[in-house]
C-alpha cells in the first residue's frame, strides 16, 4: 500500500512535443487523479506556439526511465512578459519504461474486492489462529480476452528483521490477458467495465492500488524461469472514498457470475447505466434530486438498450403479445399504452410507458404494489421528473420530496438492479421480494399514522 497518496510528485524529464524536445516535469497526485506535464519555454520573437490535443507525448525522466502520455488535452497555454511560454497538458494515462504501444496483459491490485471475490488466502476460521492457505482463482472469457481474478498478498510477518508492528494486505488482483497484442485503449476499456460491473455488484466503490502492463515479448530467462518485465501504469481516475459500514448487501458475489455465460454484449450496453447507478454511492455529496434524476435517467437507458430495441411498434406489438389476453387487459392497457403513447404524433416510447413496462416485466407480481394502485406509481416518478426538469408551479403539487423522494430513489433502485441482474444472469428475485415487502408495510405503517395525527 502506498503512503501519503494525497501529495504532490514532480518527476523532471525531457518531452518530445512534435519536432521540439523540450524540458519539462510531470506533475501526479494518486488521491485526486492528476497526471500533468509542465513546460516552459523560450519565445525568442515574442509570441508563444499554440496547442491542442496530442494523442501520444513521450519523453525520458532525468533518471533515464522512459515515459508515455496518452491522451493529453492542453488546459494552460501562457506568455509571460512576451519572453517566456508555460503549456500545460492533463494527460489521461501514463506508462513508465520504453513504449511498445500494444501489450499482452494488465494487472491491476484493486481495493474492496476482495470480500466481494471470496478469494482470500487468509484462513481465518479457527480464530485466533491464523492461517495461510492455497491461491485460488476465477476466469472469464470476455472482450476477446481472458479475465482472471485471485489475490496478492503482503505480509510483513514473513520479512526480516521482524516489526514491532507488521501489517497483512490482500488485495482482489485482476488480470485482463490478451493472445494477440492491444494497445492501452483496448485494456482500459475492458478494465472499466469490469470494474464498473464489481461496484454495481457491493453497491460502493472500487479503486485501483497499483496497475501495470506486460508484453510477452518483453523478458528475462533468470535460473530457467522467464522474468517478464512490468511497465508501471497510472490512471488519471481519482480514489473515491469507500464506506466505513460494511453491510455486505451485496447485488451478487463473484461466484454468481457464471463462466459460461456470455454476458460481455450486456456489460458493453450497461456502461451508461452503470455510471448513473454509481452516482448513489461514488458521489458522497449529490443532493437527492440529482440522484433521483440518474435514476429515472438509468432505467428510460436501461430500456431503450434493453428492449425493442427502442421501436414504439415493436413495443406495442409486444404489449398485446403478453397480455392481450389478460382478464385484466384493459388496467393494463391504459398503463402501457394511454392516449398520450398512442398518438400518432408519438413516434417513441414515452417515460410512463417505459417505467410501466418495467414495473409489470412478465406479470409476475414483483412489483404490483406500484402499478396496481389507484395512483399508478410510474406517473407520480414522471411528474417528478418533470418538475425537476421544466420547473413549474403547476407540477410542485405532484412531485415527490423529501423522505417521499428518498423512498422513491430506493424503489427506483430496486426496480434497476433487479432489471440488471437479470440480463447478467443472476437470479435476485427472493430478495427484492423481501425488501419490496419491507418498504410495503413501512409504507402502510406510515399512512396509519399520518391518519392518527
Amino acid at each position: 500500500m502506498r503512503e501519503h497518496t494525497d501529495m504532490d510528485r514532480h518527476i523532471l524529464g525531457e518531452f518530445q512535443i512534435g519536432e521540439e524536445s523540450l524540458l519539462g516535469e510531470i506533475i501526479y497526485n494518486n488521491e485526486s487523479g492528476i497526471i500533468w506535464l509542465k513546460l516552459e519555454q523560450e519565445v525568442p520573437k515574442g509570441i508563444g506556439k499554440s496547442y491542442g490535443s496530442i494523442p501520444l507525448i513521450v519523453g525520458k525522466l532525468l533518471t533515464g526511465t522512459f515515459i508515455s502520455l496518452y491522451q493529453n488535452k492542453c488546459i494552460k497555454n501562457h506568455t509571460q512578459q512576451f519572453s517566456y511560454q508555460t503549456v500545460i497538458f492533463q494527460s489521461r494515462y501514463m506508462i513508465l519504461g520504453p513504449t511498445q504501444g500494444k501489450y499482452n496483459r494488465l494487472t491491476c491490485e484493486l481495493e474492496n474486492g476482495l470480500q466481494w471475490s471470496g478469494l482470500s488466502q487468509v484462513d481465518m476460521s479457527e480464530f485466533p489462529t491464523v492461517k495461510f492457505k492455497g491461491l485460488g482463482e476465477h476466469i472469464y472469457h470476455w472482450f476477446n480476452a481472458k479475465i482472471k481474478f485471485s489475490t496478492s498478498l503482503s505480509n510483513d510477518l514473513f520479512g526480516f528483521p521482524r516489526k514491532e508492528i507488521s501489517r497483512t494486505i490482500e488485495r482482489l488482483t485482476m488480470e485482463i490477458e490478451s493472445e494477440e497484442k492491444q494497445d492501452v485503449a483496448f485494456f482500459v476499456g475492458v478494465r472499466d467495465k469490469v470494474i464498473s460491473l464489481i461496484s454495481f455488484a457491493i453497491k460502493d466503490n472500487i479503486n485501483i492500488e497499483h496497475q501495470f502492463f506486460t508484453d510477452f515479448d518483453d523478458y528475462d530467462m533468470i535460473n530457467g524461469q522467464i522474468n517478464y518485465s512490468e511497465r508501471a501504469f497510472y490512471s488519471s481516475e481519482p480514489r473515491y472514498q469507500i464506506f466505513d459500514v460494511h453491510l455486505y448487501d451485496y447485488n451478487f458475489t463473484l461466484q454468481h457470475l457464471s463462466d459460461t455465460a456470455d454476458i460481455q454484449d450486456a456489460l458493453t450496453k450497461l456502461e451508461p447505466i452503470f455510471n448513473l447507478y454509481l452516482s448513489l454511492f461514488r458521489y458522497r455529496h449529490m443532493p437527492p434530486e440529482m440522484i433521483f434524476l440518474n435514476m429515472v435517467q438509468a432505467l428510460e437507458t436501461f430500456h431503450s438498450r434493453f428492449f425493442y430495441n427502442d421501436k414504439k411498434e415493436k413495443y406495442i406489438e409486444s404489449v398485446y403479445e403478453r397480455f392481450g389476453r389478460n382478464p385484466n387487459f384493459n388496467h393494463i392497457e391504459k398503463l402501457l399504452l394511454s392516449d398520450s403513447q398512442m398518438d400518432k404524433n408519438c413516434n417513441y416510447i414515452i417515460l410512463v410507458s417505459r417505467l410501466n413496462d418495467l414495473l409489470i416485466g412478465q406479470f409476475n407480481g414483483l412489483f404490483s404494489n406500484f402499478y396496481m394502485s389507484e395512483n399508478p406509481y410510474a406517473q407520480r416518478i414522471a411528474d417528478t421528473r418533470h418538475y425537476y426538469t421544466h420547473y413549474g408551479k403547476s407540477k410542485e403539487a405532484k412531485a415527490f420530496k423529501g423522505e417521499d423522494l428518498l423512498e422513491a430513489i430506493y424503489i427506483l433502485r430496486l426496480l434497476l438492479e433487479y432489471y440488471i441482474c437479470q440480463v447478467l444472469k443472476v437470479d435476485i428475485e427472493d430478495v427484492t421480494r423481501e425488501k419490496l415487502a419491507t418498504i410495503q408495510r413501512n409504507m402502510v405503517e406510515k399512512r396509519n399514522f399520518l391518519s392518527t395525527v
